[in-house]
């Protein structure tokens, strides 16, 4: 009797065994499929509620922090901007643009201090002195000339408006002509130059001289300063803080003397006058 035995083909049988079935490309692609909307929609859900948070009133301006100023008042530069306003979406260049236009203010810096605070760090110009023979005008330390405002009406964003009310006791520079410049504008006349610098600097140091001297004389070669008890000092045209501080000790000291003038023209010394007799 005999047995057959059968073997099959080894190639046959891997191809057998390897051959997909027809519709696993269809389930392998609706797999993708599945996975490529679940991550489209949980980034979208991430992102909305990312916006949602961005704009809630956290992030709203609060809180203002107001540097350098000191001649315009921290109200009037809050009355410049929008409080209540998203950080995230607050216009730097329309704040910049109403902070420019303010006649006091030179510079400025604007930076956002998240969650809810914006830092406004300005540099002003500071008014020195008044120069007279003529109009009255006042000059800022690099005399340039500064809008003076009996009353001063400043727009704001919440449609309420700021007033400010100008009056600086400053020394005044008398019995000189020169050509008017106007608002804003500088002189470029180097007496008008030095007596604003000298009475800038001197409010820089805060010294108490400042305060008795009620006038300026330019001369072609220094400055003649008249103080409140009718004495008075020979200033350089140029004169270092040094010096200044120099002049503030010898001042304090003669007015005990009654001294009728100090010469601080000189490079090493200064020059003490006393009454006759």
């Amino acid at each position: 009797m005999k047995h057959t035995k059968y073997i099959q083909s080894p190639e046959r049988n891997e191809a057998k065994r390897v051959m997909p079935r027809q519709n696993d490309g269809f389930h392998s692609r609706m797999g993708r499929q599945k996975k490529l909307f679940t991550t489209v929609a949980v980034v979208a859900f991430i992102g909305v509620a990312v916006f949602l948070y961005l704009r809630s009133d956290i992030y709203d301006l609060k809180r203002v922090a107001i540097e350098g100023n000191a001649v315009v008042s921290n109200q009037e530069i809050m009355n410049l901007l929008p409080l209540g306003e998203n950080l995230f979406s607050l216009d730097l260049d329309g704040i910049a643009s109403r902070l420019g236009r303010h006649p006091y203010i030179e510079r400025f810096y604007l930076e956002k201090v998240y969650p809810d605070k914006l830092l406004v760090r300005v540099n002003e110009r500071t008014p020195a002195c008044w120069l007279a023979e003529g109009s009255l005008q006042l000059l800022a330390g690099d005399s340039t000339v500064l809008p003076v405002y009996e009353t001063q009406i400043i727009p704001n964003t919440t449609g309420n408006d700021a007033v400010m009310i100008a009056g600086f006791d400053l020394p005044v520079i008398t019995g000189y002509e020169v050509d008017r410049r106007d608002e804003l504008e500088r002189y470029s006349d180097s007496l008008i130059q030095a007596a604003s610098e000298l009475c800038a600097e001197m409010q820089r140091q805060a010294l108490p001289l400042f305060d008795e001297l009620i006038e300026i004389r330019p001369h072609a070669d220094h400055l003649e300063g008249l103080l409140t008890d009718s004495s008075r000092i020979l200033f350089p045209l140029n004169i270092s803080p040094a010096k200044l501080a120099a002049l503030q000790a010898v001042y304090t000291r003669e007015r005990q003397n009654g001294f009728i003038e100090l010469d601080a023209r000189y490079s090493r010394q200064i020059i003490s006058r006393n009454p006759p007799g």
